[in-house]
């Protein structure tokens, strides 16, 4: 898969003119770590045996490198008809994540009911939270929960 948004200087990913998701990538021999952690991955230059393509954008065709190729894994892509980024992490960062995402509270929602005729300010602010199905089951069975301690 190629990353094309890059010639377009409206796309989501553009930031200050350059790609908040470091692309083009550096052209390497073989794979290493980057100090930040992130892999740089093994990237042909075309005259060491990497690929070129061309591709149509916008009524102009525009040459593509392995600098602009997005890691995938394709026997994932065909068994679920999408594409699926798919990275090596070794970064303490990577596990920061993982957990985060995993304990984080349920989603939240602010709703208002208001009859025309009668204006109440404190229904008005009401703060609602909406508990998915997953949640309701593990509360029903009392399952353990843990909450942030308020400091």
């Amino acid at each position: 898969m190629v990353l094309v948004e890059l010639f377009n200087p409206k796309s989501p990913c553009m930031k200050d003119g350059k790609c908040t998701k470091r692309y083009p990538k550096e052209l390497l021999k073989e794979t290493r770590t980057g100090s930040d952690g992130y892999p740089l991955y093994k990237r042909r230059k075309p005259e060491d045996g990497g690929y070129t393509a061309q591709i149509q954008f916008k009524n102009s065709t525009i040459e593509v490198d392995n600098r602009w190729v997005v890691p995938y894994c394709p026997l994932l892509s065909r068994i679920f008809n999408a594409h699926l980024n798919v990275e090596f992490c070794n970064s303490i960062k990577s596990i920061k994540y993982v957990c985060k995402y995993i304990n984080k509270g349920s989603d939240m929602a602010v709703f208002d009911i208001v009859t025309p005729d009668i204006c109440n300010e404190v229904q008005q602010y009401e703060l609602g939270r909406y508990i998915s199905s997953n949640e309701a089951i593990w509360r029903m069975l009392t399952f353990h929960n843990t909450n942030a301690t308020l400091q």
